[in-house]
């Protein structure tokens, strides 16, 4: 459809069509199998023209009379693109346009294309959006297109993440058996989180296809390219020394940063940063491999942009300390003594510090019965691996707490290592199966940082645990580099500021602005928000004044393994 009747389809649906042309419009495009439809952004209510059946697999259309109950049979992984492009067609009015997966009463899920248009008004708020839906299954549905983008990442066409660390296992193998060398590069376009809030994705993604084409053109016969996060590359180059990698990294930087990238901006340019390591005789494992090539990565960004730094070479102060192995092992003993507890925090209202929920902080008890703050062993346990135990544990005191406890509500934290575990999600879906009042009261917590490094993972994990009727908080906020664009992607409950920026608010006007900033971008898309480590009333009148939900800080309350309340 080519939208002639852009101008005048906000409204169609209503009874204002004195002519009857654009309802003969409506039923042309019905009778060629469209689906049509009016939503009432204020209202959220959906109104629909057509057969929900034949195109998008509802057979009963009140299944979907709200955005709300549409947007939950869209596929995790496709809802925050859509949610990007229509803030982006609300902001900008760029079209509207796009293609997504849609969830079928039979439970499978069906390709659709939407086109829309947004009606304003007065005072340019969205009011109301009019669009069409069309079956594209056919057209999606080729083997081996399916068999490809589950290998590949979908704009570039080079190996996506999980396929290259399969390469990256196998060259690692065979480097060992031969005893020989072989070298790994981690490329992070500088800047690029950047460039798609000023010029938008399309720039974004120019830049990103220009840089994967020139990787390309550097590399061997039998070298290994691909796009494993938002900004970044890795190359995998076999049987090869230390000078050769340097010298692959050298042209990697100058084929970047010498060639403007042709974009609908205009020509721009753009430049990497790379960190690099040696296999096996620096690492001697993929987590090896990658992780020190993140680390030299990091590294030179700390330099600034256009820098390239092998593991070797980076500060020995920026490598994180070795694992202490003993208290790995109390952690170990401590879980199957049932020595790892909560401490539980009150969350208070703003406005008369009655608490609202409590946050369940992960403790350990030491053979003695004293805690042990999470500071102390935490890290040792994420560099161990052994998070998703701990996490268990701590999600299995969370629910025997609220259980037991039906008057108050309870947030606890979740790594990011279990944000993607299936065996830990399943077990929620065990705890809360035929427990509604429970769900409604458990906040998951998932910090900005680890929210905002795989974007698709993090909506897919909030989404999950939405349906589930759980909340999701964002921790840490304004630790990372969120956008507004990722935010309402990301469709969390509440986000709580980071404690950093509290401390010293009353004599730091850089945090005060800072705060205000961070408050005013989260109730822009209406959400709650917490403010950490708040530990003086003077703090705390500065957080009410400039509109934050809720406090939380030793101000009102520490952390207590026995609160009075518990059960």
């Amino acid at each position: 459809m080519s939208f002639v009747a852009e101008l005048a389809l906000p409204g169609l649906l209503r009874e204002d069509d004195e002519s009857g042309a654009l309802s003969d419009l409506v039923s042309v495009l019905v009778s060629s199998g469209d689906l049509f439809y009016e939503w009432d952004l204020v209202a959220d209510g959906l109104t629909w023209v057509g057969q929900t059946g034949d195109v998008i697999g509802v057979g009963d259309a009140t299944k979907i009379v709200t955005g709300s109950t549409y947007l939950h049979r869209i596929h995790p992984e496709d809802l925050p693109r859509r949610m990007v492009a229509l803030s982006q067609h609300f902001d900008s009015s760029q079209p509207f346009d796009i293609e997504y997966r849609y969830r079928r009463d039979d439970g499978n899920f069906a390709w659709v294309h939407e086109r829309a248009v947004a009606a304003t008004d007065a005072a340019g708020t969205p009011r109301r959006l009019t669009g069409i839906v069309r079956d594209i299954s056919a057209q999606k549905s080729s083997a081996e297109e399916v068999d490809f983008l589950t290998n590949h990442d979908a704009l570039t066409g080079q190996f996506n993440r999980l396929r290259l660390r399969e390469a990256l296992g196998q060259a690692v193998e065979t480097t060992i058996r031969r005893k020989g060398q072989g070298g790994f590069l981690l490329v992070g376009l500088d800047k690029l989180n950047i460039v798609a809030d000023v010029y938008g994705d399309e720039t974004a993604d120019a830049f990103v296809l220009a840089v994967a084409q020139r990787i390309e053109q550097c590399l061997r016969t039998g070298d290994i390219v691909g796009r494993v996060g938002f900004d970044r590359f890795a190359v995998i180059l076999g049987d090869c020394s230390e000078q050769q990698v340097t010298a692959v990294a050298d042209r990697f930087l100058a084929t970047i940063r010498d060639t403007a990238v042709n974009t609908s901006n205009g020509p721009m340019y753009v430049t990497a940063s790379i960190g690099a390591t040696m296999f096996p005789t620096s690492a001697k494992n993929v987590r090896e491999v990658v992780g020190q090539a993140d680390n030299a990565l990091r590294s030179a960004r700390r330099l600034g942009c256009d820098c390239y730094l092998e593991f070797r070479d980076v500060p020995q102060q920026h490598i994180p300390e070795r694992p202490d192995l003993v208290v790995a092992e109390q952690v170990k003993q401590a879980l199957r003594d049932d020595r790892i507890v909560l401490a539980y925090q009150p969350i208070v209202a703003a406005q008369d510090g009655t608490p609202v929920f409590y946050e369940g902080l992960v403790r350990m008890l030491d053979e003695e019965n004293k805690p042990v703050p999470a500071g102390v062993f935490v890290p040792i346990v994420e560099q161990m691996g052994m998070m998703r135990l701990v996490d268990r544990r701590v999600l299995d005191l969370g629910i025997t707490t609220l259980k037991e406890n039906p008057e108050i509500s309870l947030s606890i934290n979740v790594s990011g290592m279990t944000a993607v575990d299936p065996v830990w999600l399943r077990l929620l879906q065990e705890y809360l199966e035929g427990q509604p009042d429970v769900a409604k009261r458990l906040i998951l917590e998932i910090t900005e940082t680890i929210a905002i490094d795989d974007i698709a993972d993090s909506s897919r994990f909030v989404r999950s645990v939405a349906e589930l009727g759980c909340q999701v908080a964002l921790d840490d906020f304004g630790a990372g580099y969120t956008s507004f664009r990722h935010l309402r992607a990301l469709n969390v409950d509440l986000v709580k500021i980071d404690g950093s920026f509290v401390r010293d608010l009353p004599t730091n006007p850089d945090n005060q602005l800072f705060v205000r900033t961070l408050i005013s971008l989260a109730k822009g898309i209406g959400l709650k928000t917490v403010a950490e480590w708040v530990e003086t009333e003077e703090e705390a009148e500065l957080l009410r004044n400039e509109g934050v939900d809720y406090l939380q800080g030793w101000h009102y309350g520490k952390p207590e393994t026995d609160p009075s309340w518990l059960s």
